[in-house]
């Protein structure tokens, strides 16, 4: 039997998911059927008891071997996990957000039965249902177009692979030294941090497959609400840009860097031309960014190319979204109204 480590990050998770919900969600994982596991909370050095209140919590499960680590900054969720994972014992690492709730007890048995059955897979995860409607689904995973911006994709309900991974995700902790050394590059602090291990897994010629029989509740975006919006879409923009740099190969990346970088650009006059400065002031800091970590990005770029990648573009593209102009121009996280 394989030791999984259930990884939890959280920021101010009682003001931004919700007391009374935080407590359900930490419970939910704590009370799964599976007979040997772990469970980490990883604290962003939150100011809203959510601390307290999840010892509190641990104090009534004594069974579940627990701990808390507390850090003394905002690291974000990517350099959150990657602590959680050094300061992790299991054979497996399962990360979950701190609003997702299992909605059944065997939800980590479905996931370790289906990664087990061939080494080929890399990352397992588990379907999302809205949190205030169980019967609606939130998410079964992401595509993206070419561009790098995500889409939304429609799947059957049954296990399939998929370009990139959602929490709850279950993988081999030893695919780590495959994809990098790290499972999350730490300058992604939010937004597009799963897209690019994603990529890296796909590269490094392991799967990610869908299941749907694992199945939690997604509150969505609980704590990317309460954030200013300028911070998310600074790290929302210049995290697709360095994925592109990062991960595509050189005739991929000749082709869509220009027009991702494009996009961005038209994109500045339009903010200013709607009265939201916040995102003008975003995108352009975001460009301003990957200027000036060229360097850093590039050595990345020569890292994932050169000792990450198995195989060619082509299966990652053949997971993506075509690129459809009028659907770009259409989406509103790019052209808000």
């Amino acid at each position: 039997m394989k030791k999984v480590s259930i990884i939890m990050v959280n920021y101010n998770g009682i003001k931004c998911v919700g007391k009374n919900d935080l407590v359900s969600a930490v419970k939910s994982f704590l009370e799964t059927d599976y007979p040997l596991f772990e469970f980490i909370f990883v604290d962003n050095n939150s100011d809203d008891g959510s601390v307290d209140l999840v010892k509190t919590i641990f104090q009534k499960y004594p069974q579940v071997q627990s701990k808390i680590i507390k850090n003394s900054k905002n690291i974000g969720f990517a350099g959150g996990c990657n602590k959680g994972i050094i300061e992790s014992g299991g054979d497996y690492i399962c990360l979950v957000n701190n609003d997702d709730m299992a909605m059944n007890r065997n939800w980590l048995r479905e996931l370790v039965k289906i990664i087990e059955s061939s080494e080929n897979i890399g990352a397992v995860f588990a379907k999302k249902m809205k949190w205030n409607n169980p019967l609606d689904v939130d998410a079964r995973g992401m595509t993206i177009n070419p561009a790098g911006i995500p889409c939304k994709s429609n799947i059957e309900d049954k296990i399939t692979p998929r370009l990139i991974w959602q929490t709850p995700v279950l993988f081999r902790k030893n695919l780590i030294e495959k994809i990098g050394g790290k499972f999350f590059d730490d300058d992604y602090i939010i937004l597009h941090d799963d897209t690019d291990s994603s990529l890296r897994i796909w590269l490094a010629g392991y799967k990610i497959l869908y299941v749907p029989n694992s199945t939690v509740l997604h509150k969505r975006s609980a704590t990317m609400k309460s954030l200013p919006v300028e911070f998310v879409c600074f790290h929302g923009r210049k995290n697709i840009i360095q994925t592109i740099i990062k991960n595509y190969q050189f005739k991929n990346l000749v082709k869509w860097l220009p027009i991702t970088l494009s996009i961005y650009l038209i994109a500045i006059p339009y903010y200013l031309l709607i009265n939201r400065p916040d995102q003008a002031r975003a995108t352009t800091k975001a460009l301003g960014w990957i200027v000036k970590n060229l360097r850093t990005i590039l050595k990345k770029r020569k890292y994932v190319q050169e000792q990450i990648r198995k195989v060619s573009d082509d299966i990652i593209f053949s997971l993506m979204a075509p690129f459809n102009l009028f659907e770009v121009l259409r989406g509103e996280k790019v052209w808000p109204k």
